[in-house]
């Protein structure tokens, strides 16, 4: 019997799946940018300029491995689209995405040769309204598991770490500046964690989204480690525990809409 071809096969009819595509050599930039500057010989990694604005808000250098989890999803979700370029959910989702990695992929070179300031500040705030704004539409729709998977999944993981990042990013461009309030003084950068934490919960409710809250769990155990081992500050380690288990808390009681 011959096959069927339908409009949502792809494959089928032969079109070029162009949201995929592009989200996979955007995908591929923000892997590759920030190796740029080491290649023309120019400015200094993330970690050295992260590390000449360091303060207790900062997390401890393991933590930026989630960027391994971010970039494979990013390819993993790439691939997906490809495959699936009549998805509803691609179909809202992607632009949000698609702008996230061009901005990561801009930001991954301004910063090793310009350092951590307002203009990085203002690309990564970019960014997370990108990602808050996807992740806002898609909770009003049915989705499967594999569009779970690999549609919600890399944009939540993103824009959740991007929360972080983006007071991280705030706090270090105040130091760099050399501005007040100075988050090197514990109690400016407890006041920023705090805001953080509060910040977190309440797009984690609005957004209905658990793997949000995952790699913001993630970073706030590296803020703890960091203020153990680095800063030496247990107040902030202990209300950045206190923040986990309360954004672990909130996520048990998230519902998405049927």
């Amino acid at each position: 019997m011959a096959r069927t071809v339908t409009s949502t096969d792809s494959v089928s009819t032969g079109r070029v799946p162009a949201a995929g595509c592009l989200l996979l050599l955007l995908g591929l930039a923000q892997i590759f940018s920030g190796q740029v500057p080491e290649w023309l010989g120019i400015g200094r990694s993330v970690a050295e300029q992260s590390a000449l604005t360091s303060h207790p808000l900062v997390p401890l250098g393991p933590a930026f491995a989630i960027w391994g989890v971010i970039y494979l999803w990013a390819l993993v979700g790439a691939v997906w689209a490809i495959r699936h370029a009549d998805n509803g959910a691609l179909k809202v989702a992607w632009p949000h995405t698609a702008v996230i990695w061009a901005l990561n992929t801009v930001w991954s070179i301004w910063v090793p040769i310009h350092g951590i300031d307002w203009v990085s500040f203002a690309i990564i705030t970019v960014s997370l309204t990108s990602g808050l704004t996807g992740l806002m539409r898609l909770k009003r729709l049915s989705l499967s598991k594999s569009e779970t998977g690999f549609v919600v999944a890399p944009l939540a993981l993103v824009t959740g770490w991007i929360s972080a990042a983006t007071v991280v990013n705030f706090t270090s461009a105040l130091v760099a500046g050399g501005l007040t309030p100075d988050p090197r003084q514990v109690m400016v950068s407890l006041g920023f964690l705090l805001g953080l934490i509060a910040f977190a919960g309440i797009m984690l409710r609005l957004t209905r989204s658990r793997i949000y809250a995952m790699p913001l769990v993630w970073a706030l155990g590296w803020i703890a480690a960091a203020n153990v081992q680095r800063q030496d500050e247990p107040l902030m380690a202990f209300t950045a525990v206190i923040g986990i288990g309360l954004l672990l808390a909130l996520a048990l009681t998230v519902r998405r809409r049927a």
